[in-house]
């Protein structure tokens, strides 16, 4: 099995030593990805009305720029800045106002998470990103059920089913943004992060 590793200079860098190149990149990239969330925020709310489950089956789409940017740069912090930087992008049309950067924060949250226990910002291979987006969909549930428990008021199997689909929807997240950040990688965007210089482990 292969494992895609960080290089060892990437390892110490903490979370406030970033280089004008990684902001850079977060920032491109936040952009983009809160563009494109901003259009599906509207396919979103009308499949509110299909129930619980078709409307957690959502999280994959929000959480997957976190683990796109954190499997590109592989540092602490990145999953975070960025679930920030594409809520603000989809602040001005928004239809939940300001209430949207509360739910930055929960996506930053589960991100940075799923990605702190799925890889430990060292390994970046597929078993390793299935981890992370099945971590970050857990983080995610928790969040959900301390700060907001009504809503888990739920007939049992409906729960079993948000449960199921919520973490479901971030596996299919990770691996998405996975595959998603080598296509773009080849491209030469990425070029000069530690994805495109990344060291392969034979494991």
């Amino acid at each position: 099995m292969n494992e895609q590793s960080v290089a060892p200079a990437q390892k110490k860098r903490g979370w406030l030593a970033w280089s004008t190149r990684d902001i850079l990149i977060i920032a491109a990239i936040g952009v983009v990805f809160g563009i494109l969330l901003a259009i599906l925020m509207y396919p979103y709310m009308l499949s509110v009305v299909f129930g619980p489950i078709v409307a957690w089956a959502w999280v994959g789409f929000f959480i997957l720029p976190g683990f796109f940017i954190s499997y590109a740069l592989r540092r602490a912090g990145a999953a975070f800045l960025i679930a920030l930087l594409y809520c603000l992008v989809m602040l001005p049309v928004s239809p939940y106002g300001p209430s949207i950067m509360i739910t930055g924060i929960i996506y930053a949250v589960a991100g940075e998470g799923g990605v702190l226990l799925g890889t430990r910002y060292r390994h970046f291979g597929l078993p390793s990103m299935i981890l992370a987006g099945a971590a970050g969909g857990v983080v995610m549930l928790l969040i959900y059920l301390v700060f907001y428990p009504t809503s888990f008021n739920l007939a049992l199997p409906i729960l079993i089913g948000v449960i199921a689909v919520t973490i479901l929807s971030s596996i299919v997240g990770a691996i998405i943004a996975k595959y998603l950040a080598d296509a773009v990688a080849r491209t030469g965007v990425l070029s000069g992060t530690a994805l495109k210089s990344k060291e392969i482990e034979e494991i």
